[in-house]
């Protein structure tokens, strides 16, 4: 189906009560909240350095006690709230920012005792109104930045703080209509399967004003020749003679000669979501972030977040933990940036 059922609506609704505690956390609510929230079995997974943690108890232990003895004040923003079905699984995504004044050191990550904006995105499999299965972005390239230890040379498109939908509309609780739900998820997954083509022939799926909220790495583009600035040196790193098959497959035959390892795809109005752990991967066979090429095999961890204006997609928002990707290419980050990452266990 692909799409918000009624299932998703009462999930919805269960994830606006923990959204809610997000947005104005004591600490000792937002821990019950989360503890209520999660399955105690439930199989979480953060980017790196955190990757993966079992149980609503390990998530506070590991994630959320720490980042509340970092970051003063912190909360968190949410922008948009929506969900769907996939191969018989009911999910829920939320985008926006950890707030906080990060005034005491956080995995061994320098406080800036300044205010920084950690972008997330939050996808849960939900069974009986609890989380068993979880991924959660946080686009950590972006917090080195805001803090002054940005390890890259440069990124292709502009760096700086991602914004919500532009029409504001994004926490969707209300039922919506499934044909317009079907033609959300059906533009998304045309688009997809026309990615990696001679012809680019995704082009006629993007409105001329689109814009690609991109990782921090990659930086943020505007318009349809801005997003290919970045897909098209992206897309030739790949060696096309090549395909590494170890992903969960798409469930489109269509996609799986370039989108193999999606856990969800969904769409809610005029909403979709997609996330890969990882989501495709290859043989780099062209420099990329100041890596050579040399072959390597290398995955990717990717989440998108689209919104459509009528018949075409006019924002998406797109996670890539680029941390790991190159990790598995031999580049430390947080090392080249000076920082020795210790984690809670």
């Amino acid at each position: 189906m692909g799409i918000a059922t009624n299932t998703t609506q009462a999930n919805k609704l269960r994830y606006k009560v923990l959204i809610d505690r997000y947005n104005d956390p004591e600490p000792n609510e937002l821990r019950a909240a989360l503890s209520d929230f999660f399955h105690r079995d439930a199989d979480i997974n953060v980017v790196q350095p955190i990757n993966r943690i079992r149980g609503g108890d390990e998530f506070i232990d590991q994630v959320m006690n720490p980042m509340l003895g970092a970051f003063d004040h912190l909360y968190r923003r949410a922008d948009m709230l929506f969900g769907g079905e996939y191969e018989g699984s009911e999910w829920v995504v939320s985008h926006g920012h950890y707030v906080g004044d990060f005034c005491h050191d956080w995995m061994g990550i320098p406080a800036s005792k300044a205010i920084v904006w950690l972008h997330y995105a939050e996808y849960h499999r939900m069974e009986d109104g609890k989380a068993v299965e979880t991924y959660l972005y946080l686009d950590m390239l972006d917090l080195l930045r805001q803090i002054g230890c940005f390890p890259l040379q440069g990124s292709i498109g502009y760096e700086g703080f991602v914004p919500g939908p532009a029409t504001c509309d994004g926490i969707v609780l209300k039922e919506q209509d499934a044909d317009e739900s079907r033609t959300s998820l059906r533009i998304v997954d045309e688009m997809l399967s026309r990615l990696y083509t001679d012809d680019e022939a995704w082009r006629p799926y993007w409105h001329r004003n689109m814009y690609w909220y991109g990782p921090s790495g990659y930086g943020s583009q505007l318009g349809v020749e801005g997003f290919n600035r970045f897909q098209a040196p992206y897309e030739s790193i790949f060696d096309t003679d090549r395909v590494c098959t170890n992903f969960r497959k798409s469930g489109d035959e269509r996609l799986d000669g370039s989108v193999n390892g999606h856990f969800a795809r969904f769409a809610d109005g005029n909403f979709a979501a997609l996330g890969g752990w990882p989501s495709h991967g290859g043989y780099m066979v062209n420099d990329w972030l100041g890596v050579k090429a040399s072959g390597q095999l290398f995955t990717v961890r990717v989440a998108d977040l689209y919104r459509r204006q009528g018949d075409l997609l006019i924002e998406n928002w797109v996670f890539v933990d680029i941390v790991d990707m190159l990790l598995q290419l031999g580049v430390d980050v947080f090392a080249d940036a000076g920082i020795d990452i210790t984690l809670q266990r």
